[in-house]
């Protein structure tokens, strides 16, 4: 798609009842943000907001308050990603941090996590095989007393 097209699209969005306002207040209230800069965000209250405390000095409840007056409400499903994202973002460094540990560990030392491996197998092994001899059902006493071919 080339840039005239791209252009085009974004400025066709911008001109949505909503977005329209918004884009109103948000040059009435920063006249220095051009409108080709505002058509290069993406229409979303949190980019806009994000872009917007990049590109003024003004303090972020003055930026929510003019974005969320005008810009209409995000939908469930962005309301799920976005609560998606911060979680990710929550919960990545220390689960890559952990991997890195792991890794380095297997890397200093090889035989001992070679072993460790080995004995945690051979234990998991033997949990197994009890809990399915003690799972597997038992014949009656009786019939453990008749000769084989009367079972």
């Amino acid at each position: 798609m080339s840039q005239t097209q791209q252009t085009t699209e974004a400025s066709s969005e911008w001109n949505t009842e909503p977005w329209s306002r918004l884009k109103e207040s948000i040059h009435s209230r920063w006249p220095h943000i051009s409108e080709q800069d505002l058509h290069s965000v993406p229409r979303n209250r949190d980019e806009i907001e994000k872009f917007l405390g990049e590109f003024t000095q003004a303090s972020d409840e003055e930026i929510q308050s003019v974005v969320r007056e005008h810009a209409p409400a995000p939908t469930i499903l962005d309301q799920v990603g976005h609560v998606g994202e911060q979680i990710s973002e929550q919960v990545t460094p220390p689960i890559q941090s952990a991997v890195d540990r792991v890794r380095y560990e297997v890397d200093e030392h090889p035989g001992t996590i070679t072993g460790l491996a080995f004995v945690s197998g051979l234990a998991l092994g033997a949990l197994v095989t009890a809990a399915y001899m003690r799972a597997r059902p038992q014949p009656p006493a009786y019939r453990q007393l008749l000769p084989e071919r009367w079972q």
